[in-house]
């Protein structure tokens, strides 16, 4: 197998930085935007979990440079500014999907201190199915999953796969962990249900990377070109941690443990 290496960014919120929001967890459209274009300039071409999959079971080719985009909680602003600029560079990307609230609001930030946002619809996954973003699992209710019994994991594990499976009329073969908790328990329930799961682990993924615990590099607003170059060389960018910023797995436990 040829030696590839994937980079994954993890992204939450695309839009307008509302009072009370996380700002942290939104990137403004026109940095996503001015990301889109520096990354597309430099030949790197926007990939699904599916492609990843079938290059690592049966060597389907990969462009040059992939790359893997992601979105956390599926809020409804991605529709508005993130899919339509996607759209308009040929990139492929993955969402995950709180099935529990779509079409509501994301009933699992307000709990921690922060404003309320918009979830996509079904009528609004649909579409953008069609038009080329892939559609993951990210339970049902964005619970802990490392705090459940065995019956409430795969209610949310083997739950959330099936109600977007309803939605998309096809199977969900993808899964992110909520606020990047795992345990072996999580993990082998995950695994039982969906064939690639995504950690908030910093890295790049290679024909080596266990295919459920795949790594990705959080993009914060603040980001300048040189981290976006390093996240996608290296899969981590060292100014960034110069600076003295959180590691993501750190930051997304503060904002669940309060």
């Amino acid at each position: 197998m040829a030696k590839v290496r994937l980079p994954v960014l993890l992204y939450h919120h695309i839009g307008p930085n509302h009072a009370g929001l996380y700002p942290s967890l939104t990137v403004a459209p026109s940095v996503f935007e001015e990301q889109l274009r520096w990354l597309a300039g430099r030949g790197y071409v926007g990939i699904r979990p599916s492609d990843w999959l079938r290059w690592r079971r049966e060597g389907t080719p990969l462009p040059k440079r992939p790359i893997l985009l992601t979105f956390d909680d599926g809020y409804a602003d991605l529709a508005d500014y993130a899919f339509p600029a996607l759209r308009a560079c040929g990139f492929g990307a993955a969402v995950f999907i709180v099935t529990g609230r779509i079409g509501g609001t994301n009933a699992w930030d307000p709990v921690q201190g922060s404003g309320t946002l918009r979830l996509l619809s079904g009528d609004q996954i649909r579409y953008w199915a069609s038009q080329g973003i892939e559609f993951g699992s990210h339970s049902r209710t964005h619970a802990d999953l490392t705090t459940l019994s065995s019956a409430q994991l795969d209610d949310e594990v083997s739950g959330s796969q099936s109600e977007l499976a309803g939605i998309l009329g096809t199977r969900v073969i993808s899964f992110a962990y909520p606020y990047g908790f795992h345990n072996e328990a999580v993990r082998q329930c995950v695994r039982d249900a969906y064939e690639l799961a995504f950690t908030v682990a910093e890295g790049l993924n290679d024909s080596q990377t266990d295919l459920h615990a795949l790594k990705r590099t959080m993009s914060w607003p603040s980001d300048t070109p040189l981290d976006l170059a390093s996240k996608v060389r290296w899969g981590w960018s060292p100014l960034r941690r110069l600076r003295g910023s959180l590691p993501l797995r750190s930051f997304l436990r503060s904002l669940r443990r309060g």
